[in-house]
């Protein structure tokens, strides 16, 4: 597993150590220029992408079609919830897929299950 993904794990079991996300978003004083608070701005969506990037996956699908009777494919995106490969995606990216893959920021891939639904059109799948 890449340092990415292992920091990624910490964060959703909470054991960051209380380290703070590297690098300084805050803004100071109202005097500052537009350019000053956008390049904070800037920073502070790098960070966050940096520290939650690598939860966030890719989702294959197969899928049935009842036109051509053959499988059919589809795309979407979900985010790893839980260090177990629970992946919350939308309920289409997943309604009525009959395989699940996964692929992770670092190039991996893995098989999914589909775990549960909720009545809010949300789905949830086991990497």
């Amino acid at each position: 597993m890449d340092d990415a993904t292992q920091r990624t794990l910490k964060m959703i079991n909470n054991s960051t150590g209380g380290e703070a996300p590297p690098g300084p978003c805050e803004v100071g004083a109202a005097e500052k220029t537009d350019v000053e608070l956008l390049d904070a701005y800037s920073r502070a969506v790098i960070t966050v992408v940096d520290a939650v990037g690598p939860a966030v996956v890719s989702i294959s699908t197969g899928m049935r079609s009842k036109t051509a009777g053959s499988d059919a494919g589809g795309t979407g995106s979900g985010v790893i919830i839980a260090p177990d490969g629970y992946v919350l995606t939308n309920d289409h990216v997943v309604h009525g897929a009959k395989r699940l893959i996964v692929s992770l920021t670092n190039g991996t891939t893995h098989e999914a299950t589909l775990a549960g639904t909720d009545p809010g059109g949300r789905r949830a799948i086991s990497a």
